[in-house]
């Protein structure tokens, strides 16, 4: 990859997603993962939805936004599965009565109600899955579980499976055994009590990202111990859902530093990026230093430095007290491991600033998928939108 030609061509800030690391990522996964379905929660980057559609067996779509995003890439509608805690009526009835889509899941009592109405409505037979709670805002009771499995129209739903999730970032294979010893506590519970059969079950693993350089994970053995869990389930199929562990690693953000100084209290680089475009989780005020090269900087000589952002505030800190090279303005630091939720999940709108322009890197050659966009337009009080 030529940084210099494409910084020179688009300026930074700038998100690249490599779409040929990303494919081989998805790979990889699919290899340890040989006997499971793969679902993609698109929350984690809209972007490379199209690049990854040959890859995917499924995309985890959250709302009427991702849903338009997809729709208009003309994706596959038996790849969808509609999900999210908000699917109100409009949305649902919209979905229904004008495409066929494969799968809904069900997580309240009121959205079963709502899918059942408006089957029975439209006399459509739709496919579901229920959202089993893990103990938080998501899914349905054990009850009400077993209430929607008893009440079902089973000639206008069919029930085809039970989804759990309970966070992301897991590390321990331990928590994993569990909540694979409790899904298939329950679906014994709904054969005995329901004599209703669970044909698959959709897992999302939280499977971890290592973003940070003091991080030490045997990745690989880590999946394999998840995959051997997996083999456990009581069903005829299983799906894992992941975001963040496909795409995280394709991703880079590039900042150049565009201001020196120093104080009492240490050097400062300021870069013409910050906190509200690149986003790592579990990242406290720059407690830990994630991964990242710096380019072009042949200085032997190094400093320490404390890497700030654009924004007017003191928590805008990338990294604190790093050793670097002697660093000049106009050098640009690249952050790795970027792919997931960091263009959309930052403060993207505080203190009005562009939004980055992202570029998909696919076979040698960029792709310019968004172009720079002025967020002033939508932080201004337009007196006249009413007129």
């Amino acid at each position: 990859m030529n940084y210099d030609e494409i910084i020179k061509k688009y300026k930074t800030p700038l998100y690249i997603y490599n779409v040929d690391k990303l494919l081989k990522r998805i790979e990889y996964l699919k290899s340890i993962f040989s006997t499971s379905k793969l679902v993609y929660a698109i929350k984690a980057n809209s972007f490379i939805v199209k690049e990854i559609e040959d890859s995917i067996d499924k995309y985890e779509i959250c709302s009427i936004g991702e849903f338009d995003i997809c729709n208009k890439l003309n994706i596959d509608y038996n790849k969808m599965v509609i999900s999210g805690v908000n699917k109100d009526k409009d949305f649902i009835e919209r979905l229904i009565s004008n495409y066929e889509i494969n799968r809904y899941t069900i997580e309240s009592l009121e959205q079963y109600k709502i899918l059942d109405d408006l089957s029975k409505k439209y006399n459509k037979k739709i496919n579901v899955i229920v959202r089993l709670t893990s103990l938080n805002q998501f899914g349905v009771s054990e009850e009400d579980f077993k209430y929607i499995i008893n009440n079902h129209n089973k000639e206008l739903m069919n029930i085809e499976g039970l989804e759990y999730f309970s966070g992301t970032q897991k590390h321990s294979i331990k928590r994993i055994n569990k909540e694979v010893d409790y899904i298939n506590e329950f679906i014994d519970v709904l054969l005995n009590e329901c004599n209703f059969k669970i044909k698959e079950v959709e897992y999302g693993p939280g499977l971890p990202i290592m973003y940070y350089q003091t991080d030490e994970f045997d990745e690989e053995l880590f999946l394999k111990e998840v995959n051997n869990s997996l083999s456990r389930l009581n069903c005829e199929e299983v799906l894992i859902e992941s975001g963040r562990s496909i795409v995280a690693d394709c991703g880079e953000y590039l900042t150049t530093v565009v201001d020196l100084k120093s104080n009492k209290t240490g050097n400062y680089a300021i870069v013409d990026g910050g906190i509200h475009q690149l986003v790592y989780y579990g990242s406290t005020l720059a407690m830990k230093i994630p991964h990242f090269r710096l380019l072009n900087n042949k200085e032997k000589k190094t400093d320490n430095y404390n890497i700030y952002g654009s924004l007017c505030t003191i928590n805008d800190v990338l990294m604190k007290n790093v050793d670097l090279p002697k660093l000049s303005i106009g050098d640009v630091f690249v952050f790795e491991k970027v792919g997931a939720y960091s263009s959309t999940e930052g403060i993207s709108l505080f203190l009005s600033r562009d939004l980055p322009k992202i570029v998909l890197y696919k076979n040698c050659n960029c792709i310019l998928v968004r172009d720079r966009i002025e967020t002033s337009n939508v932080n201004y009080p337009d007196y006249g939108c009413e007129e």
